[in-house]
């Protein structure tokens, strides 16, 4: 079967860490609280995201893909 599974796990994570790294740190800076909280969400839902479909697609394989 083939499957893009990884590299969508490694890019929502990746990208959730960058958002949260970055994004949040610059509009704390620039004062702007409306940006970073919509920042976070996004951020942290990117990973949410990320450590569902590695779970999810694990889940797949182990129980229902023989």
């Amino acid at each position: 079967m083939i499957t893009f599974n990884n590299y969508t796990v490694l890019l929502l994570l990746v990208s959730g860490l960058l958002v949260l790294v970055f994004d949040v740190k610059n509009y704390t800076k620039a004062n702007m609280p409306k940006e970073k909280k919509g920042a976070l969400f996004a951020g942290w839902f990117n990973i949410s995201l990320g450590i569902l479909s590695f779970f999810g697609y694990w889940v797949y394989e182990k129980w229902f893909w023989k």
